[in-house]
């Protein structure tokens, strides 16, 4: 049955000094979700995290720390248990680095279904000026940003949801704190790339939601794999033909299709034909 059944999640933690109240929740969450997940007979789970604080000379630690995807969860569990809060300066952090590295530094399975759970208690930086600008807020915001015009990495929200687009990838957020901006922004990454923000006390209903998205990506492996298959041997898509050979209805049939479609089966194809 694989790949179709491979699911790679990665974890995307601030563990700056603001989150020193938290990380023990925060820690709490991550191992939730590994429990949950790994107790879904179906999928094939890999898991990796990638930590984040802040740009030099806000802090001098590190930017990004990045634990490589594992099917060893125990020594991630190990990981998780060993994240410690410390550094930072001012009150946003480089959360669009944390973003971006899981997304790029990440051996993302080729067609597994990918998601990243982002979690923090502060917005990123210019994020303020990014919300003035882009959805006409008229409100001034002083939150301490060293950086209030744009992100020293150069990234925004559009910069980043467009790498995770790139890479097929799902983001979540998990806020932390009440901070409105960083709530704002962590729902604002996760929407556009058709995820959702909770605040920590509804963690488990993003659990539920990547939960809802594997047993609709996995309902059917089966007949996924079969019209995987017949697609294949066709060397194109049509999706009438394919039902025709399978002798299914062409509803089921083009809806496998665009789930497998989805997580980059048929990009190999040249010639696509839909009717």
């Amino acid at each position: 049955m694989k790949p179709l059944n491979y699911v790679d999640l990665c974890f995307v933690v601030d563990t700056t000094g603001s989150m020193g109240s938290f990380i023990q929740s925060a820690q709490q969450q991550l191992l939730n979700a590994i429990k949950v997940l790994s107790a879904n007979s179906n999928i094939d789970l890999q898991i990796g995290l990638v930590e984040y604080r802040d740009h030099p000379p806000q802090d001098n630690s590190f930017v990004t720390r990045v634990y490589p995807l594992t099917a060893k969860l125990q020594p991630m569990q190990k990981v998780i248990n060993q994240l410690r809060a410390d550094g930072g300066g001012d009150g946003p952090e480089a959360v669009y680095s944390g973003v971006y590295d899981a997304c790029t530094k990440m051996k993302w399975r080729q067609h597994s279904c990918r998601f990243i759970l982002l979690v923090g208690d502060a917005p990123p930086h210019g994020f303020g000026k990014w919300l003035q600008e882009k959805m006409f807020d008229r409100r001034k915001y002083h939150n301490g940003d060293a950086w209030p015009d744009a992100c020293p990495s150069g990234l925004d929200v559009q910069s980043v949801t467009a790498t995770a687009e790139n890479h097929q990838v799902m983001i979540h957020g998990l806020c932390m704190s009440g901070d409105m901006l960083a709530q704002q922004a962590f729902r604002a990454i996760a929407q556009i790339t058709g995820g959702q923000c909770v605040a920590v006390s509804n963690a488990k209903d993003v659990i539920e939601k990547i939960l809802g998205v594997l047993q609709n990506e996995f309902s059917n492996l089966e007949f996924d794999q079969k019209v995987l298959e017949t697609v294949q041997q066709i060397g194109h898509l049509d999706r009438s033909k394919t039902a025709e050979i399978l002798d299914m209805p062409r509803l089921p049939v083009a809806a496998a299709i665009a789930r497998l479609g989805k997580r980059g089966f048929f990009d190999h194809l040249i010639k696509v034909r839909s009717r």
